[in-house]
């Protein structure tokens, strides 16, 4: 059989080594073979696995620093000649490899909640960054200091005999979390955070002398032929501290420009550097190096395939780069070398193998939600057991692949799951899996729910696309689907177990007008049932709300977005990445946001349709051609209460997703792992 992507699949060669194929998993934060003691983490191993026989060519897992407050990564030879060589072997086996990442520190992106609550030794070993008073970039006004000469010297030994370790413990290469994102090392290499004055500021020479020593101590220490891999930002993508630009916009940069990355890409190589894993942004844009929903589709690409041209060492593009027929084209092409590829590898671990046997509509996309993957801190789901790490939103197996292990049911049952949406569908994806008769009923003539609604936006792609792989799961499955049925009492009798996904309705305002023609709800607008007008006004900032500004202002209309709290995305969990793009956009679009703001009625005035709201500054009146509710939504346990009232034993009927509790897609999935399991 023809090879479906042959550039894609080919060997490549960084340093002495060949990988075999063009594939990286990049790094992950959590995803790191240590513990937070700094132990061997076990569970990690079965992480691993699932991807080498996904087929990835090269593992890179999350950002080991060199030293912390633990002491030296150098010290750990237990460790990493135990359980790690021992893990290597089984790696190895599947035909993949592995480079250890490695860091310097965070320098002003030190989660700011951890230092203010350090005491005064771990401050000053960890709130560093190449010189004093550079704001932190979480709360900017705590002020990093700079690294002196002697520590510089200290982690450039530390990175030399750290990847010596790497060496002997079987591990393949290593990779420098260095000039990216705005670390520590990235901070020294840009003109605007580093203003020393001796031989590590100034010059592009000069800022770049910290990395390029350690390149040269790792090639000293254990060999030109062992891999030394460098995370590169092509550009940093800022405005300024805390201020990142959008894609297409016009802007100065702040941090490091596209005229200035190749001469810094020309002195890693000249270092000794083996490749380039390569994309944009730093901690000030973080949605460029943590590609959000709202980023397009490779969104690095361009700058990406620019730097290629001026180096010889194999480039790697991340950023969005999962579709493999682009991947294809654009290594067949010579544009780069290679993908690097993260969350997907979450959500679907053996994408890249279902891809090349040309099983492309089974893939489970990724659809860049960093609901599960990437909260700010650490990450929590419902029953998650063990130490928090880089789970899945839409896929619990990742991170608790033992745990979640799909086992047979025990013994046989029919049962119903009533509501087609994502969390009736996966519960009847898992029920039939486990080997039990499943129906699924839908009151509608489509499978989807509400979040065909929250896929409707232009943005969404992922978001469709998994919806699409939902629907093929269940053809795949032969569920047994009723469509336009509405199940009661009598449909569902002789079921033994009874799945209540009914999801959610609208939260009711009781005032004044919004029964008019003029207001809708959120959903109504996304699902396309009405149309609005030039000007609307949006109540509630949550995220529904923010992203139906967005996608009004994409269909150049002009929104404005009124939120009862004394800010906007006050949504728990929601990523910084996510976040702190939609501001930017806010802002980019001119969309004018009041907080601290409610809604008092709707009425047609004198000179037109009026929304009366009251803030803080008094009652104001917003000229709006119409009115989108975006206030929340409260449980539908309609059917569940009808059922039990009508003789079925409670125990037998369960209430899932919003119909239980109003939350989110990864939610409501991972809660359908957990009931699924229980019965």
């Amino acid at each position: 059989m023809q090879e479906r992507y042959p550039s894609l699949f080919s060997p490549i060669r960084i340093g002495g080594v060949t990988l075999k194929n063009r594939v990286i998993l990049t790094a992950m934060g959590n995803t790191a073979p240590f513990s937070h003691d700094g132990s061997f983490n076990p569970k990690i191993r079965d992480y691993y696995m699932d991807r080498v026989r996904g087929g990835v060519g090269l593992i890179i897992p999350g950002v080991t620093g060199v030293k912390g407050i633990g002491g030296y990564l150098y010290e750990r030879e237990e460790t990493f000649l135990g359980p790690i060589r021992e893990m290597m072997d089984e790696i190895h086996a599947g035909g993949t490899k592995f480079f250890l990442q490695l860091g310097a520190g965070f320098g002003r992106a030190q989660l700011a909640g951890i230092g203010m609550n350090m005491d005064e030794e771990t401050k000053r070993l960890l709130m560093v960054a190449p010189s004093d008073g550079l704001p932190n970039v979480w709360v900017p006004e705590i002020k990093h200091r700079g690294l002196t000469r002697e520590e510089i010297h200290d982690l450039v030994d530390a990175f030399g005999k750290s990847a010596l370790l790497c060496k002997r413990a079987g591990i393949d290469g290593v990779e420098i979390h260095a000039i990216h994102e705005g670390y520590l090392l990235d901070q020294f290499t840009i003109s605007s955070t580093n203003q020393r004055t001796d031989e590590y500021g100034g010059s592009l020479e000069n800022r770049f002398r910290f990395i390029t020593e350690v390149i040269r101590e790792i090639k000293k220490t254990c060999g030109e032929d062992y891999p030394v891999l460098v995370r590169y930002s092509v550009t940093s993508k800022m405005r300024g501290f805390n201020k990142g630009a959008l894609p297409g916009e016009a802007f100065e940069e702040f941090g490091r420009s596209l005229e200035e990355s190749p001469a810094a890409a020309r002195l890693l190589e000249k270092a000794g550097a083996d490749g380039l894993d390569a994309d944009n942004g730093s901690y000030d844009s973080w949605w460029w190096a943590h590609p959000p929903v709202y980023m397009p589709l490779h969104c690095n690409f361009p700058e990406v395939s620019y730097i290629k041209q001026f180096v010889n060492i194999p480039v790697f593009c991340a950023g969005r780069m999962e579709d493999p027929a682009f991947a294809e084209h654009a290594i067949a092409s010579g544009e780069i070398d290679g993908i690097g590829v993260a969350r997907q590898f979450l959500a679907d671990p053996m994408w890249l193998e279902k891809a090349r046997e040309g099983r492309e509509e089974e893939i489970r996309p990724c659809i860049a939600c960093h609901n599960g993957c990437f909260g700010v801190g650490l990450v929590r789901r419902p029953g998650s057991r063990g130490v928090s790490m880089a789970h899945c939103a839409i896929n619990p197996v990742t991170m608790e692949e033992t745990n979640w292990k799909l086992t047979p049911a025990n013994g046989k049952k029919r049962i119903a799951v009533v509501g087609g949406g994502i969390g009736g569908m996966e519960a009847a994806r898992i029920l039939t899996m486990r080997g039990y008769e499943v129906t699924l009923f839908e009151k509608t003539g489509e499978l989807g729910g509400v979040f065909i609604a929250a896929a409707a936006p232009s943005f969404k792609e992922k978001d469709k696309m998994l919806l699409d792989w939902y629907r093929h799961q269940m053809e795949l499955l032969k569920v047994d689907i009723r469509l336009n049925t509405e199940a009661d009492a009598g449909t569902l009798r002789g079921f033994d177990e009874v799945i209540a996904a009914t999801g959610s309705k609208p939260r009711r305002l009781n005032l004044e007008g919004l029964d008019s023609p003029r207001v809708l709800e959120a959903i109504e607008y996304l699902r396309g049932e009405k149309g609005t007008g030039e000007n609307v006004v949006i109540i509630g900032g949550g995220l529904t709300g923010v992203e139906i500004a967005y996608d009004l202002a994409l269909s150049g209309k002009k929104p404005t977005v009124v939120e009862m709290q004394e800010d906007i995305l006050q949504v728990p969990g929601l990523c910084a990445a996510n976040s702190n793009m939609l501001r930017e956009i806010l802002r980019y679009y001119e969309i004018p946001v009041l907080t601290s703001a409610m809604l008092l009625s709707c009425a047609e005035g004198e000179g037109g349709f009026e929304v009366r709201v009251k803030t803080q500054d008094g009652e104001k009146a917003l000229r709006a051609d119409s009115c989108i509710l975006s206030v929340g939504y409260l449980p539908d346990q309609t059917l569940a209460d009808a059922l039990v009232s009508d003789g079925f034993p409670q125990e037998k009927v369960h209430l899932l997703g919003d119909a239980h509790e109003v939350g989110n897609l990864m939610s409501v999935i991972h809660e359908a792992y957990e009931l699924c399991y229980a019965l």
